[in-house]
């Protein structure tokens, strides 16, 4: 993994120092070397931090080109099929300089054009600037794995791995993008193609984009879609987790591939242990990571030391505890240059941070195993049909359902609305109790618009949740949450659940299979009793999550309130005067609802004060500490 960066001026620019100051604020990402290419009297300018994983040596060192010069790449990400790849463009008569993976993306764009994204396996995100055409090629994986952001500003075209860097150019306006602002108080992060500044946006994942120095607007192509269900199958649960067992082992395996020590950050549930159990034997050693808290509630530490000694990992564990907690939520938004909900990337920081401490580069995660295999205990709630989730009826439905009684369920007249009280925070609303009205006045849509196009009523309505999370919440949340923890440390994630042939195959299988029963990821669960102890599968998962309402005791809620009462949210006429008062409104109907509020209302404080510093109120400089 590595960071990458590119300029497109409209005129020369002499002024190299500014694009090495953008480059370095992603030194995190790639702490192994640097490179920058200049073209055309510094109109166009490419960079690359570099994390060396395959071909440590020179000859891996980016931005790099074809045989001619005419193609420059800057790559983050990895190919795992780059081996046969390489073997059919040197068939092809194209010759190579490295033994890296990234080189196969500029012969095989010499070669095949932009079809070459579809012979890709891999996770990945580049800019590939065609010298003859005058054209930059930016792509992004099917899954969204590896993140890529692009901005138009004043003489400027620019795309980079991270927020931090397009807005480290004095020339690009740092100002907040209200829609974005509004769907992180409705979901916990910034979704789909929208991005917290405004002026900037993700490339969104599966798509790319051709990009000319006279374009005015950028236009995202889709390449690749999630595969369509097919139809029902009378094929036994068992054959499918026998196919399950070989597509996941074979994606595992490709996985392993690296010149630096490998490892497993280890949560303790299913996924991450199965992917212990697969890779253990093809390894020498392999290292696994656990984070561990105080609370017995939140804490997995016991799992994952059964399942590193039950594989004879070499096994390190942390506690992460509420003392850290105000030191690591300020140092969240340098890493998390979007506002995020806390709650994921708290221990997640902290297992990458482990990793790194023990010289591991490369780890392997389960992510992606809830979403493709009905894992979200919020699949239950949504099974449900409408009045029938409180009390007895919905114990009575469950009842139903683990007796295998109900048929399918069809989509029904306000299912997304359902779906959005399970998963989303505070809808518009909620909101404007808590937002100033002349700043939500020109909303292109509303909360809920951002999960319609994603969501299919022509399916049961288990697998379409499922399918919108994979585009939305998987992409946005998930992955987003991996790859900032994971590279503000230098450490590599690889999600062998998300490889093309495992998703292929999840999408296939029907939901009686997945869900069989009502039993949440009935399917991984035959695959994992072929490989783990009885008890941990049958153990009922915390979740890779930290306990925040615990921690949050009077001195902390009174250092929270005190950062948004004298803050810059308040200080640009964002923040409604009297939000405490929205907040007790909410709490009197939805404690739970509140509570998380109020956790998303510091996070968008706090990322305020790091990014928009020179936005805040004089007073804002005197708060306690």
């Amino acid at each position: 993994m590595c960071g990458i960066l590119g300029l497109l001026r409209d005129r020369p620019d002499d002024d190299p120092a500014t694009f090495d100051r953008m480059l370095d604020t992603l030194a995190a990402r790639g702490p192994d070397g640097r490179g920058v290419e200049s073209f055309d009297d510094g109109r166009v300018r490419l960079g690359h931090r570099r994390l060396a994983i395959i071909d440590l040596s020179a000859a891996g060192r980016q931005p790099m080109s074809n045989e001619d010069g005419s193609l420059w790449l800057t790559f983050n990400g990895e190919i795992y099929n780059y081996r046969a790849l390489r073997r059919e463009l040197a068939a092809a008569g194209h010759r190579f300089r490295s033994a890296c993976d990234a080189e196969v993306i500029v012969h095989g764009y010499e070669e095949w054009g932009t079809a070459m994204l579809s012979r890709l396996q891999g996770i990945f995100a580049f800019g590939l600037w065609h010298r003859t055409r005058r054209e930059l090629l930016l792509a992004r994986d099917p899954l969204g794995v590896k993140p890529l952001y692009y901005a138009r500003y004043p003489g400027t075209f620019s795309f980079a791995s991270q927020p931090k860097a397009i807005a480290a150019d004095p020339r690009f306006p740092r100002a907040i993008e209200p829609a974005a602002l509004r769907d992180f108080l409705a979901y916990g992060y910034v979704p789909h193609a929208r991005a917290i500044f405004r002026g900037m946006h993700k490339l969104p994942a599966a798509h790319y984009a051709l990009i000319r120095e006279t374009d005015s607007t950028v236009e995202p192509r889709r390449y690749w879609h999630l595969p369509e269900p097919e139809p029902e199958s009378d094929a036994p649960a068992r054959d499918w987790s026998w196919r399950l067992r070989d597509a996941l082992g074979t994606a595992t395996r490709s996985q392993l591939v690296a010149d630096v020590p490998l490892g497993c950050f280890l949560s303790g549930g299913i996924d991450s242990s199965l992917l212990v159990a697969l890779a253990r034997p093809h390894t020498v050693e392999l290292r696994s990571f656990t984070i561990g808290f105080a609370e017995a509630a939140s804490d997995e530490r016991r799992h994952a030391r059964q399942v590193a000694t039950h594989f004879a990992t070499t096994h390190h564990e942390a506690v992460l505890g509420a003392q850290d907690l105000r030191t690591r939520l300020t140092e969240l938004p340098e890493f998390f240059d979007e506002p995020f909900d806390p709650n994921g990337p708290l221990p997640f920081m902290e297992v990458a941070r482990l990793a790194r401490r023990h010289d591991t580069v490369v780890a392997l995660g389960g992510d992606g195993g809830d979403e493709l295999f009905a894992g979200y205990r919020r699949y239950d709630s949504f099974d449900c049909p409408a009045g029938w989730n409180r009390g007895a009826r919905r114990q009575l439905w469950r009842a139903w359902r683990m007796a295998g009684l109900p048929g399918r369920r069809g989509g029904a007249d306000g299912d997304l609305a359902r779906y959005f009280t399970f998963e989303g925070c505070l809808d518009d609303d909620a909101q404007r109790g808590l937002l100033r009205p002349r700043f939500m006045a020109d909303l292109p849509d509303t909360a809920l618009d951002v999960m319609r196009p994603f969501y299919r009523d022509d399916l049961q309505p288990i697998d379409a949740a499922r399918r919108l999370d994979l585009n939305l919440y998987l992409v946005d949340h998930i992955l987003t949450k991996v790859d900032r923890a994971a590279m503000a440390h230098g450490v590599e994630a690889r999600v062998p659940f998300l490889d093309p042939q495992v998703v292929a195959l999840a999408c296939a299988v029907p939901l009686a299979v997945n869900y069989a029963r009502g039993e949440r990821k009935a399917l991984l669960k035959l695959v994992a009793q072929q490989h783990l102890p009885d008890d941990l599968v049958s153990s009922r998962k915390k979740g890779f999550s930290s306990p925040l309402e615990s921690w949050c005791d009077p001195a902390f809620a009174a250092w929270r309130e005190a950062r948004l009462a004298d803050g810059v949210l308040l200080g640009l006429d964002i923040l409604e005067p009297d939000w405490r008062a929205a907040l007790r409104r909410l709490a009197h109907a939805q404690p739970a609802r509140a509570e998380r509020a109020a956790w998303l209302l510091l996070t968008a404080e706090l990322w305020a004060r790091h990014w928009l510093d020179e936005a805040r109120p004089a007073s804002a400089g005197t708060l306690p500490a």
